[in-house]
């Protein structure tokens, strides 16, 4: 299994100067103004900037959650990592100085989406359950 892995991360070594040239490329096609050549040039600007977005992997946005209203008062939150593996993790948001809730384990939907597409639910959650989730590596 590690074979693919690596194979996968030289694939993504070696295509590195095609996806950086095309997004250097985009960035000087945008600066011609709008008009008839404009639309000449809109198929090459499609065709750069798929290229330039062909990254298999991205960078995990933030949950964000500092803070969560239970009750009348207003707790922070911290992001604990409870169990971890090399695929992924359960995650916890702590509560400080929170009441006994229940824990309730959340699993993201659909596979190789960021469970961070889930910071609303599990925002909403955090007023009533002590919240995990299992967030992939």
């Amino acid at each position: 299994m590690s074979m693919m892995y690596q194979a996968y991360q030289n694939h993504m070594d070696l295509t590195e100067p095609w996806r950086s040239g095309a997004a250097s490329a985009l960035r000087y096609l945008n600066l011609v103004p709008a008009g008839r050549l404009r639309q000449a040039v809109y198929a090459l600007g499609a065709a750069l900037e798929l290229i330039s977005r062909s990254s298999l992997s991205y960078s995990r946005p933030a949950y964000g959650i500092d803070s969560i209203q239970v009750g009348n008062r207003e707790l922070a939150v911290t992001e604990e990592v409870v169990y971890s593996t090399p695929f992924g993790s359960l995650l916890r948001f702590k509560k400080e100085d929170a009441p006994d809730q229940p824990k309730l384990l959340l699993v993201a939907p659909m596979s190789g989406h960021f469970a961070t597409l889930l910071r609303g639910t599990v925002k909403t959650l955090l007023q009533d359950h002590d919240v995990h989730i299992h967030r992939l590596a």
